[in-house]
């Protein structure tokens, strides 16, 4: 038997997705991510599903103003800061070093 896995937690989800992309995306591109990341709190949403540690992942946004250097806070979040600076493809891997950073910086 695999191992059992907390898929209600966005980070366990997104270890998963950096590991083996091509199991949940077309490919490593934050267009893609963005999207399922929008899916599944959409999802979480209209189903009344509880996401751990969604609130985090939205936090991470003011992570990224502060660490791009940012003036303003980017209207599409996370993702419009990563897109605007690296890219689609170059963005995807920065997505996940940066995410790294604001996991360790924040314990979680």
């Amino acid at each position: 038997m695999g191992e059992k896995v907390d898929s209600s937690d966005i980070f366990i989800i997104l270890q998963y997705i950096e590991k083996k992309t091509g199991l949940f995306l077309l490919n490593r591109n934050l267009d893609y991510l963005y999207s399922f990341v929008s899916g599944i709190k959409f999802l979480a949403e209209t189903r009344n599903i509880q996401i751990k540690n969604i609130e985090q992942l939205d936090k991470f946004r003011l992570y990224l103003k502060d660490e791009l250097n940012e003036e303003y806070e980017n209207t599409m979040g996370w993702y419009g800061s990563l897109h605007g600076k690296y890219g689609s493809k170059e963005g995807f891997e920065k997505f996940f070093e940066y995410l790294s950073k604001f996991k360790k910086l924040n314990e979680l």
